[in-house]
């Protein structure tokens, strides 16, 4: 047992708390900063899917090591905390270790949310944990031995898994029960187009779809397929739970901070505990409030978790520089094969249940010019406004290597509330092998104006 005194001490080494502690050693040099994760080698966590097929290997998908950690001012130090005394600011190791802090950064991640079907004990049912061993453990192990997979969710994992593992000539079936995949952030202009693309990579698709029960092999400590709801059976000798997570929060609990409904920590607009400014959390274990609606919830991504990070780091000891979260915007991106599709803010659908009266605009076009120009990708893109005050409410992208960028830039244009008006006058560069010749998403937004226009001019 030791103890030892550190001024910022950060509990998870994921998006969210790497970009804490690197934020902190830019803005307040000088001050030590102590990062505690579980495993000497930590994943990024959208890099994981990638890891079967395209990467080959679960080392070619690392965070920052502790030299890495140590040249940019942040001291790495692996095992847990099992407790955080708030009263003296002092967290307690499993192995004894007591650690004072002046500043705290609950950084402790989400877990795969495992619903109580039968047979989830099963020997060959994973789930995509952010835990090195455990992937190890699957790339080397679970993954060579399978024929058929049985892919239970059909989100980002979900399907960039399947297309992953097809790569593999594993055979592979997705079971989503919503209506159809990828469906929560896409409107069908899009998600069909997805679900036609994996079919024609040899993927079955089985959406409106329940799992009953997976089945177990003639082994029968071993899963041997599943049954679904109706009594269709899909052998398989693997089964990826791909359903989604949850926030961790045992540690939160035991430090008595406040949890919402969705069981995260909640936090104020720099990331601050409610019960605790001297505690920060970021990333899944973090509250999501929505940009739009302000309510509690919203989508838990690496991406997000960096920008609330980047957020606690700039305000850990003062709020002098004035940046805070305004809200989940929930920015997307994903790849399968060379078809990329990205989204950022509301589906038509969810901004008109939300209330909103709305006008979509489409544009198609080529990411590069002339046609003729090497890896060039037809792009689709698509734009919700809302009707009265024009302001840019959510966007989706179908197409090549830009579509992440693209993605990017609406989830940039939500967050400052941009309106189409100010859109259609925006300045942006070209160039044949960058660029498209007209930018997507000027040319949606001035579908969207050609609407707005026809509209005000009607006559009544």
């Amino acid at each position: 047992m030791s103890d030892f005194a550190t001024d910022v001490l950060i509990i998870g080494g994921g998006p969210g708390g790497l970009l804490s502690g690197l934020t902190t050693a830019q803005y307040w040099p000088g001050k030590r900063i102590t990062m505690i994760r579980m495993e000497k080698n930590a994943l990024i966590p959208c890099g994981i899917p990638y890891i079967f097929g395209t990467l080959g290997g679960i080392d070619k998908d690392l965070l920052p090591g502790a030299a890495q950690l140590e040249a940019a001012g942040i001291d790495l130090r692996i095992g847990r905390v099992s407790s955080i005394d708030r009263r003296n600011r002092v967290a307690t190791m499993e192995n004894g270790d007591h650690i004072s802090y002046e500043r705290l950064v609950l950084s402790t991640g989400s877990e795969p949310f495992i619903p109580p079907i039968p047979g989830r004990e099963l020997e060959g049912v994973f789930t995509i944990h952010k835990n090195y061993s455990y992937l190890h453990h699957l790339f080397k192990e679970v993954i060579p031995g399978t024929r058929r997979l049985v892919i239970i969710g059909g989100g980002f994992i979900g399907v960039e898994f399947a297309e992953e593992i097809r790569k593999l000539d594993i055979e592979v079936h997705i079971v989503e029960k919503m209506p159809h995949l990828l469906a929560t952030t896409f409107d069908k202009e899009l998600y069909i187009q997805v679900e036609q693309y994996l079919a024609g990579k040899g993927i079955h698709v089985h959406c409106h779809r329940t799992v009953q029960t997976i089945l177990a092999a003639e082994d029968p400590a071993r899963v041997g397929g599943v049954l679904l709801e109706g009594g269709e059976r899909i052998e398989a000798d693997a089964v990826l739970i791909a359903i989604g997570v949850r926030p961790r929060n045992e540690l939160a609990k035991t430090a008595g901070l406040r949890l919402g409904s969705h069981g995260a920590v909640l936090v104020d607009g720099f990331q601050r505990t409610l019960d605790a400014p001297e505690i920060f959390a970021v990333g899944d274990c973090a509250e999501k409030e929505d940009f739009f609606t302000r309510r509690e919830g919203g989508a838990l991504l690496a991406s997000q978790a960096a920008a609330e990070g980047r957020i606690a780091g700039m305000n850990m000891y003062a709020l002098q520089l004035l940046r805070h979260n305004a809200g989940s915007v929930a920015v997307y991106a994903g790849m399968v094969g060379d078809l990329a599709f990205g989204a950022a803010g509301m589906t038509a659908e969810q901004a008109r249940r939300t209330g909103f009266s709305i006008l979509v605009g489409e544009a198609r076009g080529l990411d590069h010019y002339p046609p003729a120009m090497p890896n060039t990708h037809e792009v689709y893109c698509r734009l919700i406004f809302a009707r009265e005050s024009l302001r840019l409410l959510g966007g989706q992208i179908l197409g090549g290597p830009t579509t992440g960028e693209l993605a990017n830039e609406i989830g940039f244009l939500i967050q400052n509330r941009v309106t189409a008006t100010e859109i259609a006058s925006f300045q942006t560069c070209m160039h044949p092998r960058l660029t498209a010749s007209a930018h997507p998403i000027t040319e949606a937004t001035t579908d969207v104006l050609r609407q707005h226009l026809h509209t005000q001019a009607m006559p009544g």
